[in-house]
C-alpha cells in the first residue's frame, strides 16, 4: 500500500504508485495522462520532473487515483509546491507539507466507541465492512486496487477508506492500509441490525449467480416437530461459535461471508 503521507514530491509519489501497482495492470503512466487529459509525453516529462503539472490536471488524477478528501489536498499541496516560483514561496508550502504530513498521518486512538452517526454511515452498504475485512488479507489495498476487487467506483472506494480511517476501522501501517483495532459487534437490538443483515443477504443473492464451488447456498423448507425445532435453535449458536472459534486465529487469506436463516412459516 502507497502513502501518499511518506512523499513530499509529488512526481516521486506518482512513480511509486506506478511501480507498486504494475504487476495488476499494464500501461499505467498512460492511463495517468489519459485520466488527466494531457499527452503520454507530457506525463513522461512530468515524471522525469522537466515539467509540472496543473491544478487542473491534479484533479483529474487524483479523482483516478480514488484519493481519500484529505489525501486530494495533500496531493494539490504537493502540485503547489513543485510548482512554486521562488525560494520563499516554496519554502513556505514546504513547511504547510510538513505540518499536514504530521496531522493527516496520525493514526486514530483505539477504544473509541462508535456514536450512532458512524453506525449508520458503517451500516449502509456491506462494502464497508466488505472493504475492511479486505484489508485484513495481503495485497495492495489502494483505492484502485480495491475498486476492481470490490466492484466500487474507485472514487467510492476512496471514500470509504477515508471514513474507515478517520473511525479506527482502518489504520495505515508502514504505509499499509490494514484492519483497525476498533470493534464492530452490533447487538440484536440495535436500530441498524436489521440494515446490517438485509446489506449482506442482498449480497448473497448477487454472489448466488457467480455458481462458483467455493460458495455454499442451502434452502431446505421442511417440516418437523416443535421439539426438533427448538433443538435446531440451540443447535446453530453453538455452530456458530465453533466456526468463530476456527475462524478466529486463522491467518486472514480469503474474505467469506457466512448468512444463516433460520425461521418459522
Amino acid at each position: 500500500m502507497i502513502s501518499i503521507y511518506d512523499f513530499d514530491d509529488y512526481r516521486e509519489f506518482l512513480k511509486a504508485w506506478i511501480e507498486h501497482n504494475k504487476r495488476h495492470q499494464k500501461g499505467l503512466q498512460s492511463k495517468l495522462a489519459e485520466a488527466a487529459g494531457i499527452s503520454s509525453s507530457l506525463i513522461s516529462f512530468i515524471l522525469k520532473g522537466d515539467k509540472h503539472l496543473g491544478l487542473e490536471h491534479a484533479a483529474e488524477i487524483a479523482e483516478y487515483l480514488g484519493l481519500t478528501e484529505n489525501e486530494t489536498d495533500y496531493f494539490y499541496l504537493l502540485v503547489e509546491c513543485g510548482r512554486a516560483g521562488s525560494v520563499k514561496l516554496r519554502r513556505q508550502l514546504e513547511k504547510r507539507v510538513e505540518v499536514q504530513r504530521k496531522q493527516l498521518s496520525k493514526r486514530i486512538p483505539k477504544n473509541i466507541d462508535l456514536g450512532d452517526e458512524v453506525k449508520a454511515i458503517y451500516y449502509s452498504s456491506w462494502a464497508y465492512a466488505g472493504l475492511r475485512n479486505l484489508t485484513a488479507t495481503p495485497g495492495p489495498h489502494d483505492a484502485q486496487s480495491v475498486s476492481r476487487r470490490l466492484g466500487l467506483n474507485p472514487a467510492v472506494a476512496g471514500g470509504m477508506i477515508d471514513f474507515l480511517l478517520r473511525n479506527g476501522l482502518c489504520r495505515r501501517e508502514d504505509g499499509r492500509l490494514t484492519y483497525g483495532p476498533q470493534r464492530t459487534h452490533i447487538g440484536a437490538d440495535s436500530p441498524f441490525v436489521n440494515k446490517h443483515h438485509q446489506n449482506w443477504r442482498l449480497k448473497g443473492l448477487q454472489t448466488m449467480e457467480q455458481r462458483k464451488d467455493s460458495n455454499l447456498f442451502f434452502t431446505g423448507p421442511m417440516s418437523l416437530s416443535e421439539e426438533a425445532a427448538a433443538e435446531v435453535r440451540r443447535l446453530l449458536p453453538k455452530m456458530i461459535e465453533q466456526i468463530m472459534a476456527i475462524v478466529g486465529p486463522s491467518d486472514s487469506e480469503k474474505i467469506y461471508c457466512l448468512n444463516m436463516d433460520w425461521f418459522e412459516y
